[in-house]
């Protein structure tokens, strides 16, 4: 990586195949020759509006195939995600990634074209489930919104429960469903019960509903490593709420876990709450919790609220988007006010009192 060789044979590349220079892999070649270090790292996402026009696609990806092919043991962080990659891109990245990708710590692929057929390419032929088994630098591994169906997560669940691995951030949100069977997550769960390494898990819009959760919380009760979880956009009611109130209860280790856009609190339904408030006082990780779009009527809220009066763990809440009323406005704003022990709460929502009433209002907060 000492020369612009890589850089030149790129732009060699795009110009006899008359496709554009990405500036951003461009940029990255150029920053590595000038760091002189023995590994490189290519970041083109495709939303980054430097490369809007001139995003990646399958034909870019081969281009960059035959460029990084030999020097592919050097490769040690890879960027794709919000590209234009399809089925083909994805076979040209396997046969990339195949043969001694063994410095890759971070993949990510989100938000491309990559159907079954391209995921079945980086699944099984090598190819993701290779290159987990042969990448032990592998850190972060980014697969939401590729088009990857259950067969593909029963897959990679499989090889991380049998082989060891350094993965610790694994993002497989919104995969392409089209049954109401949860038989991946039974095997995601499993994979969970005995990996020492994984620290955050993303399965945001899996379609997961209460016996999914159920069978999810029954394997996470054994783990002690897990950091974040992020189960977002599902169907998750008041059962799975019950099931994770049980989990923050019993020593679990989580210090995010991210429920928004479930169902937990519909029908004016209040036991999800309980249970997650419940779980709440027993809990002493839980640092961020997210229960957005959750339907959660103002009981339901107060229940939730009265838990945090016992708990000064919890530094970030967001609970603005739902039912609010009175008793539950009234308690909140007495507890964001009067809160002195521990760490102040941060909320993504502010109260303020008018003619006696408290009105709730959206505040932007980071996590």
């Amino acid at each position: 990586m000492a020369d612009s060789g890589l850089l030149k044979a790129y732009a060699s590349e795009c110009h006899i195949a008359s496709r554009k220079v990405n500036p951003l892999v461009e940029r990255c070649l150029l920053e590595a020759a000038e760091a002189k270090k023995d590994t490189f790292y290519v970041e083109a996402p495709g939303n980054d509006k430097r490369a809007f026009t001139s995003r990646i696609g399958d034909e870019d990806l081969l281009i960059l195939s035959k460029v990084f092919y030999v020097a592919s043991p050097f490769l040690c962080r890879l960027d794709l995600s919000y590209n234009l990659i399809g089925d083909d891109g994805a076979k040209y990245l396997a046969s990339l990634m195949e043969p001694r990708a063994e410095a890759l710590s971070s993949l990510q692929l989100r938000s491309n074209a990559i159907g079954p057929e391209g995921c079945q390419a980086l699944c099984e032929v090598l190819r993701l489930v290779s290159l987990v088994q042969r990448s032990p630098n592998l850190l972060e591994l980014f697969m939401g919104d590729t088009e990857a169906d259950i067969d593909v997560l029963v897959s990679l669940a499989a090889v991380l429960r049998r082989h060891p691995s350094q993965l610790a951030v694994l993002d497989v949100q919104n995969p392409r469903t089209s049954t109401l069977q949860e038989d991946h997550t039974v095997h995601l769960g499993k994979m969970m019960r005995s990996n020492t390494k994984i620290t955050e898990l993303y399965l945001g819009k899996q379609r997961m509903r209460d016996e999914g959760a159920r069978q999810l919380v029954d394997f996470l009760l054994e783990n002690k490593v897990l950091r974040v979880l992020d189960l977002r956009c599902n169907e998750l009611g008041a059962v799975s709420a019950y099931c994770l109130g049980t989990l923050l209860a019993h020593g679990s280790q989580l210090v995010s876990l991210n429920l928004s856009c479930n169902r937990i609190g519909e029908k004016n339904n209040v036991d999800g709450a309980k249970a997650l408030a419940e779980g709440l006082v027993h809990n002493s990780h839980l640092e961020h919790l997210d229960l957005n779009h959750n339907e959660l009527c103002g009981q339901a809220l107060s229940l939730l609220g009265e838990s945090l009066q016992h708990s000064t763990k919890l530094v970030s809440l967001r609970l603005f988007h739902n039912h609010w009323d009175q008793p539950s406005s009234y308690l909140f704003h007495a507890l964001l006010t009067g809160r002195s022990k521990g760490v102040p709460l941060k909320a993504d929502f502010r109260t303020s009192e008018v003619d006696q009433q408290i009105h709730i209002s959206k505040l932007e907060v980071d996590r």
